[in-house]
Order: structure tokens, then C-alpha cells, then sequence
């Protein structure tokens, strides 16, 4: 008589390592989710950031830009305009 009880023990500790397994996988795809929702954040921030960076530097571009027309027009001799050869003159 005690072996379909210990029959039934064993189906029951059976049924019960399955759940375990899933309980555990669920748990670990639950981290894997926050760590992905996580990340995903970081990047939305870091999208922003670089954002505003590409500004800064579209802008530091046209300064860039300003800059050497205007040294070109400083450094090229004849080119400068005639209150500036008059100066050079005297």
C-alpha cells in the first residue's frame, strides 16, 4: 500500500520541477525585459544628447567657415578694399 504513495509523491515532485523551471525562466526573461527597457532608455537619452551635439556643431561649422573667408579676404594681398590699401599706403 505505501508504493502508490510514494508513486504519487514522485508524480507530484515531477509536476512540480516543470513549474519550477518556467517560474525561473519567466524570471529571467522578466530581468532580460527591464534590462532591455533600461537600455532602451539610456539610448533615448543619448539620441537627445547627440541631437543637441549636431546642432552645436552645425552652427560651429558655419562659424568655421565664416572664419577662413575671412582671413582669406585679410591674408590675400590685393584683394583687400581701398580704405584698407590707402591705410597700407601711408
Amino acid at each position: 500500500m505505501s508504493h502508490p504513495h510514494q508513486h504519487h509523491s514522485s508524480s507530484q515532485s515531477a509536476t512540480s520541477l516543470p513549474s519550477t523551471t518556467k517560474t525561473r525562466h519567466l524570471q529571467e526573461l522578466a530581468r532580460q525585459l527591464k534590462e532591455l527597457a533600461d537600455r532602451t532608455d539610456t539610448l533615448r537619452q543619448l539620441s537627445g544628447v547627440t541631437a543637441a551635439q549636431a546642432e552645436y556643431m552645425r552652427m560651429l561649422g558655419g562659424y568655421h567657415a565664416a572664419w577662413f573667408m575671412a582671413s582669406q579676404r585679410i591674408m590675400t594681398p590685393g584683394d583687400a578694399p581701398e580704405e584698407q590699401q590707402q591705410e597700407q599706403q601711408q
